[in-house]
C-alpha cells in the first residue's frame, strides 16, 4: 500500500524547484538549443537560395527540346542554314601516320563517340579547324547551334564566306 501512495501524483507537490537543471544538464541543453538554432538557420538559407534560383531561372529564355539532340536548345538561338552546312568540306578519314593499333580505338567522333574507321566520311569546321565529325552528327548539331561542338567558336562569319563547292579539292575530299 505504501508503494501505491508513492506513485500517486499530487498537484501540490509541483513547484518551480522541481524543474531546476543542475550539473551536466546545463551544457547539454545549451548544445541542443544551439543545434536547433543552426538547423533553423540552414533551413531558412536553403529556402532563400531556392527562391532566388527559381526567380533567376524564370528570367532566362525558355528552352525547347529537339528530337535529334539530347540537350535542350535555346529557342532564340538559330543554327546554320542547309546551304551553309552543305558547304562544309567532307573528306575521307585516314588514320594518322605512325598510329598503331592501340591509337586506332582512341579516334572517335566527338559528338556521338562512335569510332572512326578508315574510309569514313568526316567533316571539319573552317573557323576553328576542329574535325573528325560524322557528317550526320555535326549537321544535326549545326542546325541547332552555329558553333563548334568542341570549342564553341561561332561559325556565323565562316558560314557567310563559305560557299557550296568551296573546300579542299585535293586528294581525300569528296562532294556530298
Amino acid at each position: 500500500m505504501a508503494a501505491q501512495e508513492a506513485l500517486r501524483w499530487r498537484y501540490g507537490d509541483v513547484d518551480d524547484g522541481n524543474f531546476a537543471v543542475r550539473g551536466r544538464g546545463v551544457p547539454v541543453l545549451v548544445a541542443l538549443f544551439g543545434v536547433l538554432v543552426c538547423f533553423v538557420a540552414v533551413c531558412l538559407y536553403l529556402r532563400w537560395a531556392c527562391h532566388r534560383y527559381n526567380r533567376r531561372r524564370a528570367a532566362l529564355p525558355t528552352y525547347s527540346s529537339s528530337a535529334s539532340l539530347a540537350y535542350p536548345v535555346p529557342a532564340t538561338v538559330a543554327g546554320l542554314g542547309d546551304a551553309a552546312i552543305a558547304g562544309l568540306p567532307v573528306t575521307l578519314y585516314r588514320r594518322p601516320a605512325g598510329a598503331g593499333a592501340a591509337d586506332d580505338a582512341a579516334q572517335c567522333c566527338p559528338i556521338c563517340l562512335g569510332e572512326l574507321v578508315e574510309g569514313d566520311k568526316v567533316k571539319a569546321l573552317p573557323r576553328c579547324g576542329h574535325g573528325g565529325f560524322h557528317p550526320e552528327c555535326v549537321d544535326a548539331w549545326l542546325r541547332a547551334r552555329a558553333s563548334c561542338p568542341l570549342c564553341r567558336a561561332s561559325l556565323l562569319a565562316a558560314a557567310a564566306t563559305t560557299k557550296p563547292g568551296d573546300g579542299d579539292s585535293g586528294i581525300g575530299s569528296e562532294a556530298v
